[in-house]
């Protein structure tokens, strides 16, 4: 079900002192908790001595990492909800794939996921592009070959006399 920007699954369950079905929203995808792109796009484009072409190919690499975690939360939302049981008038039942190997590891994967929230997410993948590009480079000095002076030419030093009389003793 998609409630404006909020992605929920609805499941109905029994309320017991009400004597009716209700229907329950377990919230899979919240915008509101969604900064992990920004803030990764921010550290990126400040990190210290990295060339444009640098932070794009992390911003790219970045971006594409946190998409695939924001994916791996939605499935893990999706199997933990079809692992929780469902109230009835008769009591619980359990849905059909239902394991109870599955659910506890399911449930703490959802969890862990939304305490951690995308921050979390968006921060490990940054040191991780750190770690890997290893020390920023520093600008290439264009500092050039020294060229071979003849011995009656110009001196390089600026002084106006020939090579021979004055650096080249």
């Amino acid at each position: 079900m998609v409630d404006g920007a909020h992605v929920l699954v609805q499941r109905p369950t029994w309320l017991p002192k009400q004597q009716r079905m209700m229907p329950l929203n377990w919230p899979v995808w919240l915008p509101a908790a969604n900064y992990g792109p920004p803030l990764l796009t921010a550290l990126i484009l400040a990190a210290p001595g990295w060339s444009w072409r640098r932070r794009g190919r992390a911003l790219a690499i970045g971006l594409t990492l946190l998409t695939l975690t924001q994916i791996v939360f939605f499935l893990v939302t999706v199997v933990a909800t079809q692992q929780s049981p469902v109230m009835s008038p008769e009591g619980m039942i359990q849905p059909s794939g239902y394991s109870p190997i599955k659910q506890p590891i399911f449930y703490a994967l959802y969890y862990f996921f939304d305490a951690m929230g995308r921050g979390f997410f968006a921060l490990l993948i940054f040191l991780g592009l750190v770690a890997l590009g290893g020390e920023p480079r520093e600008a290439a000095t264009t500092a050039a070959a020294p060229r071979r002076v003849g011995r009656n030419a110009p001196c390089p030093c600026g002084s106006g006399r020939k090579y021979k009389r004055c650096c080249g003793r």
